[in-house]
């Protein structure tokens, strides 16, 4: 059986869809932010349900796509007007409805997403089941819509189901796609027939629309080396794909290096010499902006597809955990513990007052704020800024982000470059090449190890018992996790000024 979501895998690659046909295990497995888009589905969902209350749902039931196509055709027969996860089966084609809605002038049936843009792979969700609906000639149609989220929309007290999407018409593309729908589907069973894997080379779509869970069986084994063509900076994939095809797999067989840009030759040098390339004028022109009293400072974020709290909109930044690290002068050497503050938020309730306040509490009245990427902690600010009823407290959160400088700055900007970077200058990459075999600094040493994994472990505590065991766990891990991310832009810091000491 050919469901949907099966289709829409084989639209992106054959190879992916023959794998999963034949129930090879994934090698590439979803990660957080995967099950986090499941989730947010789910509830976006269940909001559009109420944009036509009174309907019907159709259960899923694993393995019995006949029995759901007879649910459906039963709830059409009793006159239902609203039909959730209608079911429907044609020529061995299985697909689920969203919503459908019967109209005067007949059936319109809604592809619901929880992102807030259309993509191409939507207009093909919205295609192939307007093609099985139309081939089985059961209901008269009238339109086929996308619904996305309204990301200018704000809660207020309850979610207005109408207000909410955005309603997009897209009959017109899904009977443009008609024939392409056809054609590929005859194309997918016949891949699905057969028992040796597709011959496919890698390309673009194994990255996009979604990166895939079998690339590391396709992908060649030397691409996350320190001198593989995939990690040049800033390359576009069609352009690294362009020379690995050439059997331009590695620096040394790069011919035209000329056409690279300073930090991709910055990259074969580091590689070549075996050493960091340094620039002391640009990491002294840094160092110059940075005033003591330095604050190293990181946000934690949580975002909601469906807005939990009132004037919050879909997929919005909501900060609910900092950490700060003080240093009051150069001479001052900071540990873990050393000159720190930290606040999380209470997981039950809006975070943006309760963190403003205590940032505004514990940050020093004068010095630079050091970020990592200070254009994300700069937003945010300014986010808690427009959220704040108090004028005052306004005009202080933002006059922080006129005292903010930017770590990242003199290694993206060329000062300093490690081939251990390996074409990144995420503070994930740069902490363990300049600050190597400290396990006070590696990451992997913690329960919680990434931005993603913080912001769901943060939102599983919603709803739990007060007491539970749980929440005290996880508050200690996300203290541990974000106070690594501050303490790390310190060390990283104090390995600048030493570089520019042994270098002068």
């Amino acid at each position: 059986m050919l469901s949907k979501s099966k289709f829409i895998l084989g639209q992106q690659c054959v190879k992916s869809f023959w794998f999963d046909v034949n129930n090879i295990n994934p090698t590439n497995p979803a990660d957080d932010g995967a099950k986090e888009r499941l989730s947010a589905g789910n509830e976006v969902g269940d909001i559009s349900k109420d944009r036509f209350p009174g309907g019907k749902e159709v259960p899923y039931l694993p393995g019995e796509e006949a029995k759901m196509f007879e649910i459906t055709k039963q709830y059409l027969d009793e006159g239902v007007t609203s039909i959730y996860e209608g079911s429907f089966v044609y020529d061995d084609i299985f697909v689920r409805v969203d919503l459908m809605h019967k109209t005067k002038k007949g059936w319109n049936i809604y592809e619901v997403k929880s992102s807030t843009k259309i993509r191409s792979y939507h207009e093909y969700d919205a295609s192939i089941q307007w093609h099985v609906l139309k081939k089985l000639n059961l209901i008269k149609l009238n339109g086929v819509f996308i619904a996305t989220l309204n990301n200018e929309y704000s809660k207020n007290n309850k979610i207005d189901p109408i207000k909410f999407f955005d309603i997009e018409p897209v009959t017109k593309i899904a009977e443009d796609n008609e024939e392409e729908i056809e054609k590929k589907i005859s194309e997918l069973k016949e891949v699905a027939k057969t028992q040796e894997e597709p011959l496919l080379q890698i390309g673009p779509h194994c990255k996009k629309p979604h990166s895939c869970v079998y690339l590391n069986k396709c992908w060649p084994d030397n691409i996350d080396d320190i001198n593989s063509v995939f990690r040049l900076y800033r390359m576009n994939l069609k352009k690294k794909l362009n020379l690995y095809n050439q059997g331009i797999d590695t620096f040394d067989k790069i011919k035209d290096k000329e056409s690279l840009s300073p930090t991709q030759k910055n990259q074969l040098r580091a590689y070549e010499e075996k050493s960091p390339i340094i620039n002391t004028e640009k990491i002294k022109s840094f160092i110059d902006k940075v005033k003591y009293p330095i604050s190293y400072f990181d946000f934690e974020t949580f975002t909601d597809a469906v807005p939990i709290h009132d004037k919050q909109r879909p997929h919005m930044q909501m900060p609910f955990q900092y950490s700060l690290h003080i240093q009051n002068d150069i001479n001052e050497k900071l540990n873990l513990k050393d000159n720190h503050y930290q606040f999380i938020a209470d997981h039950e309730k809006d975070p943006r007052i309760s963190i403003a306040e205590s940032m505004l509490q514990n940050f020093p009245k004068e010095g630079s704020i050091m970020a990592y990427n200070q254009s994300f902690e700069k937003r945010c600010i300014e986010s808690l800024a427009e959220h704040c009823p108090d004028t005052n407290m306004s005009k202080e959160l933002r006059a922080l982000n006129e005292r903010f400088v930017d770590l990242i700055e003199p290694f993206r900007g060329g000062g300093y470059y490690d081939s251990k970077f390996k074409g990144s200058f995420s503070i994930k990459k740069v902490l363990p090449a300049i600050c190597p075999n400290n396990k006070a600094l590696d990451y992997e040493e913690l329960e919680i190890s990434n931005g993603g994994m913080a912001m769901s472990r943060y939102k599983k505590l919603r709803g739990l018992p007060i007491d539970s065991e749980d929440i005290k766990i996880t508050r200690d891990e996300l203290f541990e996790y974000c106070r690594l991310d501050t303490f790390a832009m310190y060390a990283i810091y104090e390995k600048l000024l030493e570089t520019i000491k042994k270098n002068s």
